[in-house]
């Protein structure tokens, strides 16, 4: 029986991997990426310029954060960690507070930033950043910026796009992202 708990941990700490970026922007492989969040923020803002700045920062921001929270993969598995006392951050929410005071500091002006929330106090909760803008203040066409998911490379897409989760715009927390 020893030998099988030994072996079922073994299978499942293996499948876990720390999370360490060495380069937080690799020019060659963010690139295009960069590219497409740019574009996707100046639709809804239409300032080219800060949505270059803010695209460059969600990415590399996201992977510092990781980094910072010495995260494991997957997401789920450093969720246990924090909630355990084994980590002190890296839940989804920590990711959104942390990524929007590096956000607050640059001063954007054309982008709308709100928190939105999925499955609100159940197990499964999940937190993200919307960038809503000048140009588009609909929540459901809103960016999703969301470092916590891949475990530090950050996922984007329109709110009404995620097949995964379906985000409502969260007062309370909009209230603890607007400082």
């Amino acid at each position: 029986m020893k030998a099988f708990i030994f072996f079922l941990a073994f299978i499942f700490f293996s499948a876990c991997s720390s999370i360490h970026y060495n380069k937080l922007y690799d020019p060659i492989k963010d690139k295009a990426k960069e590219e497409k969040l740019a574009k996707m923020l100046y639709r809804v803002s239409g300032n080219a310029q800060e949505s270059k700045e803010l695209a460059h920062l969600a990415i590399t921001q996201g992977r510092a954060l990781a980094n910072q929270y010495h995260l494991v993969s997957p997401p789920l598995y450093h969720n246990f960690l924090v909630n355990s006392g084994l980590r002190k951050r890296g839940l989804c929410f920590h990711f959104v507070e942390d990524l929007m005071k590096e956000i607050n500091k640059r001063g954007f002006s054309s982008f709308d930033f709100r928190w939105g929330r999925a499955n609100g106090d159940k197990l499964n909760e999940h937190n993200v950043i919307v960038v809503l803008g000048d140009k588009e203040q609909n929540f459901n066409n809103g960016i999703i910026l969301d470092a916590w998911r891949n475990s530090g490379e950050l996922y984007f897409c329109k709110v009404k796009d995620d097949l995964k989760y379906h985000f409502i715009e969260w007062k309370e927390g909009d209230r603890r992202i607007h400082y």
